[in-house]
């Protein structure tokens, strides 16, 4: 896998917390309406390629981690036609807009998905939005 620079200094984490390194997940970049399967290896390639084309939500990049960006997604399980998701650390969006974008990307690309939730009704609110 040839990383592109911007690609590259994201996977430069070996000082970062487990849940904001990126996956070894090799993004799969498909345009919104493009039609992949619904299958695990799909879906966490898909949310690799999700972090960074929506990059600005989450802490894996060093400029955001500067102003207190810590928020990270990853893959919970897929139950069904539904997708599961965790999300930790800080966002600066509300936490439910992070996971209808992150929602939106998947759904684009993957109709067979007919919902992505999150592991933890609580995640979702205000007070789940710290630094971890």
């Amino acid at each position: 896998l040839e990383l592109t620079p911007e690609v590259a200094s994201l996977h430069d984490d070996a000082d970062l917390p487990p849940r904001l390194r990126m996956t070894e997940w090799e993004p799969l970049s498909v345009e919104a309406g493009e039609a992949v399967p619904l299958e695990y290896d799909t879906i966490e390639r898909l949310l690799s390629a999700c972090r960074l084309e929506l990059q600005t939500l989450f802490g894996y990049t060093a400029e955001n981690r500067g102003v207190g960006i810590t928020g990270s997604v990853s893959l919970v399980e897929l139950d069904g036609p539904d997708v599961v998701v965790k999300l930790e650390g800080r966002f600066w969006h509300q936490r439910p807009t992070v996971l209808e974008r992150v929602k939106n990307y998947i759904v684009q690309r993957c109709p067979e998905v007919v919902d992505v939730t999150v592991d933890d009704i609580e995640s979702l609110s205000d007070e789940a939005n710290v630094d971890v």
